[in-house]
């Protein structure tokens, strides 16, 4: 992770947001496929947080995603 901090800096604070982006990409390793949804704060450019997941499934990730 601290290499990724100094290209987005990575916030663990609650804070209000307004705008918040939600992005789903696919890493495959060993023959798996591994689901990465992230959030990043699009007004301070920081990532809220990140989750991997051995299934797909759009709706439990985006409700997961907001609730936290």
């Amino acid at each position: 992770m601290k290499k990724f901090e100094k290209k987005l800096p990575i916030s663990t604070e609650k804070k209000e947001r307004n705008i918040v982006a939600i992005d789903e990409t696919v890493v495959k390793a060993n023959r798996k496929k591994y689901y990465v949804f992230s959030a990043v704060d699009v007004e301070r450019n920081e990532l809220i947080l990140m989750r991997v997941y051995t299934t797909r499934n759009y709706i439990t990730a985006i409700l997961k995603l907001l609730r936290e």
